[in-house]
């Protein structure tokens, strides 16, 4: 793990966990982007408390970590992907992703935003670079973690998501009233325990370290799945006991990209 760097996008309450664990895993090499800051209204799901509030997400974490696992080198990028920005001095998206994600090992995507998912997972199949996204539903009922490797998952981004709208691969339940903003808080956001969408990072880094692990002996494990779904309640809102699907992630007939 020390000779590993991972590119994090996202360190809000997926991410945040997720790099925690990457850290105590001996990662050696962290990088993090985000542009959210510390707000005290979603404090439940973030992991370092309120002293950190109203401080950007990247510097708070990256200092934290920086203290307590200074094996892992840890850089902070603070960048929005898609934001308003003066064309006139600034560079690009592209140019900031590209060198951010230079020569890394992995690509871990914790924004949970389909446009961002989309755009990452198609370039880390341009770089050849794993990619794996982890996201929750709202209420925090389930979630998902996508692998998308190298020569060994077959299918792609865009197969994936006609798997997940034809049922091939079923959607967690989510709750239906799961909007929310809370008061003090300018965003709209979703229910949700913390706990149960730590579950979520931590498969997500199961995921992550079983792929950086890959044909080193006496590595982690392997996992046999493409895509894992996790079910914590049912569609009622029930608690249930906790429910993971793997699927294998094929070719979709209706993909043109994979079949041209």
């Amino acid at each position: 793990m020390r000779e590993k760097s991972i590119a994090v996008f996202g360190v809000g309450c997926l991410g945040s966990i997720s790099v925690l664990e990457f850290a105590r895993a001996g990662v050696g090499n962290l990088r993090l982007m985000d542009h959210d800051f510390v707000d005290p209204a979603t404090m439940g799901r973030w992991p370092l408390g309120l002293i950190e509030a109203g401080r950007y997400k990247v510097h708070a974490i990256s200092e934290f970590l920086n203290s307590n696992y200074p094996s892992t080198l840890v850089t902070p990028v603070l960048h929005r992907i898609g934001g308003v920005r003066d064309c006139s001095n600034s560079d690009s998206d592209n140019s900031v992703i590209l060198n951010f994600v230079s020569d890394v090992s992995l690509i871990f995507d914790a924004t949970a935003e389909i446009g961002v998912q989309h755009y990452l997972s198609t370039l880390a199949r341009d770089l050849e670079i794993p990619y794996i996204a982890v996201s929750g539903t709202y209420g925090a009922w389930g979630g998902k973690v996508l692998s998308i490797i190298p020569d060994k998952t077959v299918g792609c981004w865009m197969c994936y998501r006609y798997a997940c709208n034809d049922g091939t691969i079923q959607e967690p339940p989510s709750d239906p009233q799961g909007n929310v903003q809370p008061q003090g808080c300018g965003e709209v956001t979703f229910t949700g325990a913390g706990f149960d969408m730590a579950e979520i990072s931590l498969s997500g880094v199961r995921t992550a370290i079983s792929t950086l692990c890959n044909q080193h002996r006496d590595g982690y494990p392997s996992t046999p799945w493409d895509v894992l779904t996790m079910a914590f309640r049912d569609d009622s809102g029930q608690l249930i006991v906790p429910k993971f699907t793997g699927y294998r992630l094929e070719r979709h007939p209706e993909c043109s990209l994979c079949h041209n």
